[in-house]
């Protein structure tokens, strides 16, 4: 089959200590002698399990580009169409074969950030990446590995130096037909929209929380209130947001209209956008089969080091890595 040509998002990622304080950084490392060194192991050796799915790690010996190459077992069983004569069959497999979906993961020489491309929607997300990383002990030292995504150095700061939130804007859509994704929550916003997304998988939901401006019923000191309890629930629910943004494809928009600190006689507003302040990439890539399953190695691996390139400068703003 023609290959054909599919958009691919690649997402920044900076390896981090999810124990450490908050905003430490650690030491930059050699990602890449560590995780060839883990993948000449033994296949057990190299395989974690994250809830049902098994994860197997391998590296291309003749790639010379820092990299991983992420497998995750396919559930489904593909059929087979014989062009002759139009019968379908199933695709038969030796015993000791499995199908995988891929994510390509490269590592940047600073910084401790990657950069990932899933070969396909079921391919491994960020959750399945931190997870394997951990189970194998890719980094000794560290015993929580977390991966938290790159953002613009200034965005970063936005939520941490809000006095108040004035309105908050979430639109989830429904998801890819074979996404197998259930959005965790740990904030009651992220919970009740989880909840609605699960009852009713096949419509757009849209969440408007907004303190008002003009209000008869509303006086001062109410507004204040209503503006507190927003910017606390955002704070929560931003962490929500965050992970559904690596391990799904059904947030449209979440956006805040946040006040901010202010030296000045007047506070400002300014608008904190969750989705668009992420350091993202968009790849053209040729395919080899319909469903978007293959991508070739070394065409995945070329893009993620261009992207990277392209965008080293503000990738070493948002991690404090600069020249």
């Amino acid at each position: 089959m023609a290959a054909r040509n599919r958009d691919r998002i690649v997402h920044f990622y900076e390896i981090a200590d999810a124990d450490a304080p908050a905003h430490s950084r650690l030491p930059h490392r050699d990602w890449a002698q560590r995780i060839r060194a883990l993948c000449s192991q033994p296949l057990p050796q190299r395989t974690a399990r994250s809830g049902d799915d098994i994860l197997v790690g391998a590296v291309d010996p003749h790639q010379t580009t820092p990299h991983l190459l992420l497998a995750k077992s396919r559930q489904d069983v593909p059929q087979l169409i014989d062009h002759v004569d139009g019968t379908l069959s199933r695709l038969q497999l030796a015993a000791d074969q499995e199908l995988v979906d891929v994510t390509t993961v490269y590592f940047l020489p600073f910084g401790n950030v990657i950069a990932t491309m899933a070969g396909g929607i079921s391919a491994p997300r960020a959750q399945a990446i931190r997870r394997w990383l951990h189970e194998v002990r890719a980094a000794p030292d560290v015993r929580n590995i977390e991966l938290r995504p790159v953002v613009n150095a200034r965005s970063r700061e936005k939520l941490q130096h809000a006095v108040a939130i004035e309105r908050l804007n979430v639109r989830i859509a429904p998801e890819p037909y074979d996404s197998p994704t259930a959005l965790r929550a740990s904030s009651d916003l992220g919970t009740a929209l989880s909840r609605l997304h699960e009852d009713n998988p096949d419509m757009v939901i849209t969440l408007t929380l907004e303190v008002p401006k003009k209000s008869r019923t509303l006086t001062p000191r109410r507004r204040a209130r209503g503006h507190k309890r927003l910017l606390d629930s955002t704070r929560v629910f931003a962490n929500d947001v965050e992970d559904w943004l690596d391990n799904s494809d059904i947030v449209d928009a979440a956006a805040a209209r946040a006040r901010m600190e202010a030296w000045h006689s007047e506070a400002d507003d300014e608008k904190i956008d969750f989705v668009s302040e992420r350091i993202t990439a968009k790849c053209v890539v040729p395919f080899s089969s319909s469903d978007g399953h293959a991508i070739d190695l070394q065409v995945a691996l070329n893009k993620l080091e261009r992207v990277s390139h392209e965008h080293e400068r503000v990738l070493r703003a948002a991690v404090s890595a600069d020249l």
